[in-house]
């Protein structure tokens, strides 16, 4: 049988994938049909690897996540098995990856803008490779509608008014801390008289 190996490079991110042709599918001998495995290098992160379901589960959360920023919306999105979670961070974004096996921490790795760009599109050229015939376990690329992306867009802004709000109001009541109180000084009059030279 056939072994093939496809490598993505996109600036940050270098996705790898081996496999080979589904026969009884019709693949031709320069196809992959039948992912065998993965391995994703992001520059500054340790190897990634796993099987087709972690790969899904990336590809799930990763596009979707995309497609969101790139429409004004940030927020987290989760995959179905809780496997793979991005989320804003600032001006970044954390991914974070649980390893399916026991005794395995979570792996948090910080991307900015153009990483997530990389990313993205690493996973965009598997998917539309024709040299990559896999059915991917991911949501259908539609559109988001006008009205989820208003609804989204002002519960954000809700956050951060309230958000602004409260960091104004503790900055404020810091303030009082430092200014000084007015002491309340009597001024004593000396009422005796004073004596004459002559006396």
């Amino acid at each position: 049988m056939i072994n093939l190996s496809y490598t993505f490079d996109q600036d940050s991110s270098s996705l790898k994938i081996a496999g080979m042709p589904d026969v009884s599918n019709g693949d031709s001998e320069d196809t992959i049909g039948i992912l065998s495995s993965w391995t994703l290098k992001i520059i500054g992160s340790p190897l990634l690897e796993g099987e087709k379901e972690h790969l899904d589960n990336l590809m799930q959360v990763i596009l979707l996540y995309s497609r969101a920023y790139v429409s004004g919306i940030r927020k987290t999105f989760i995959s179905d098995n809780n496997i793979v979670t991005i989320s804003p961070l600032g001006i970044c974004h954390k991914l974070l990856l649980n390893s399916t096996k026991d005794g395995v921490k979570p792996l948090e790795i910080i991307l900015d803008d153009s990483e997530l760009s990389d990313l993205t599109r690493c996973l965009d050229r598997i998917r539309f490779d024709p040299r990559v015939n896999i059915r991917w376990d991911i949501n259908q690329d539609k559109p988001f509608s006008k009205k989820y992306i208003l609804n989204s867009i002002s519960n954000q802004k809700k956050k951060s008014n309230f958000f602004y709000a409260l960091i104004i109001f503790l900055f404020s009541s810091s303030l009082f801390l430092f200014i000084p109180t007015n002491n309340k000084y009597e001024l004593i009059e000396n009422t005796t008289s004073p004596k004459s030279l002559t006396d």
